[in-house]
């Protein structure tokens, strides 16, 4: 089987761990400082606060924005349950929305019309590597999450309220199978951040959880860091050769940004007329490909199918093909030839 998706590791990433495990200091240290320092750097943000994962620094960032009881947070129906559980742990409403056939994104009149007086925040995620317009959603006035869980180097990450990062094993980096981090310019939300991270050794009690990085997880998405440009030229190749290979195929849509600068590539996404029956068929000749939402928001919460029309279409049609950097040219025209 080729699987959907995979992390590309080597021997840096071991190198490092050995020394981490050899220095006897495994929990919150120095290679999480660095970390921080290091990945703010990349995506041009001032302060940075790690977690255990991409969920928690997303509950975190809400709930510093102050998304609690009696708040609404406006997200967007096509994205994965991640985001609504964050939203619900901290008690808040969420009030999601569908999103542009096109882009797949929340536009700007979209959440335009989801607020309310109650709304606190508004999560922005860039899907599969494609920049949502996040600044434009900003001038609404709203404090903004600009979820890059999906997406990095397209020049995204700078204009949310705060920026939240996944290193989840199988994303553009991973820390070693899981983590998280959140960035922003405004230190005293990123330090109300690390704050609820540390549960212990304070003063004042209010409700924290004990979901800081480790060392160990750091001291590999450091490296993995270091990696990321090579990594992200090698998933356009796969892509371009993607796009070369399969422009002419009856019934396949292939992205309307194929052949766009402005993007990166998490996930080759296709267009067909029934993904789930294609990902079985193609399971059927040994490669793993999927919709790459399981299911939209509002499917979870029961709410009427025909408020979102647009994710509807993409539930039915999206599906996502093998890309990742260790994808051997072999393993992909495998893929091209039982796709077409």
């Amino acid at each position: 089987m080729i699987p959907h998706s995979r992390p590309t590791l080597g021997a840096a990433e071991s190198r490092a761990a050995a020394r981490v495990l050899a220095s006897g200091f495994l929990s919150l240290g120095p290679e999480v400082a660095a970390f921080e320092r290091e990945t703010a750097r990349w995506v041009g943000r001032r302060h940075a606060a790690a977690a255990s994962s991409g969920t928690s620094a997303l509950q975190l960032a809400l709930s510093v924005l102050g998304a609690g009881p009696g708040r609404e947070v406006v997200l967007p129906s096509y994205v994965c349950s991640a985001v609504l559980n964050a939203v619900l742990a901290n008690g808040a409403r969420p009030v999601v929305c569908d999103v542009d056939r096109e882009t797949y994104h929340l536009t700007p009149a979209l959440a335009r019309k989801a607020l309310t007086p109650r709304t606190a925040v508004l999560v922005v995620p860039h899907l599969f590597g494609r920049p949502a317009p996040v600044r434009e959603i900003a001038r609404l006035g709203v404090p903004v999450v600009e979820d890059c869980a999906l997406t990095l180097g397209a020049g995204v990450g700078r204009a949310g309220t705060l920026t939240v990062l996944s290193f989840y094993a199988t994303k553009l980096l991973t820390s070693g199978g899981q983590g998280g981090m959140v960035l922003g310019e405004d230190r005293r939300l990123v330090e109300g951040v690390r704050d609820l991270l540390l549960h212990d050794n304070r003063d004042r009690y209010r409700l924290r959880f004990n979901a800081q990085m480790t060392d160990l997880q750091a001291a590999v998405g450091r490296v993995q860091l270091g990696r990321l440009h090579g990594f992200l030229k090698a998933r356009k190749r796969l892509a371009d050769r993607y796009t070369r290979a399969l422009r002419d195929v009856p019934g396949l849509t292939l992205p309307f940004d194929a052949e766009s600068p402005k993007r990166t590539w998490f996930r080759y996404t296709v267009e067909v007329a029934d993904a789930r029956r294609a990902a079985m068929v193609l399971a059927g000749k040994g490669i793993e490909a999927k919709p790459p939402v399981f299911q939209p928001l509002h499917r979870y919460l029961d709410l009427d199918p025909r408020r979102f029309p647009a994710t509807e279409v993409l539930f039915r049609r999206v599906l996502s093909l093998p890309l990742y950097p260790s994808l051997s040219e072999a393993d992909q025209r495998r893929v091209i030839r039982e796709v077409r």
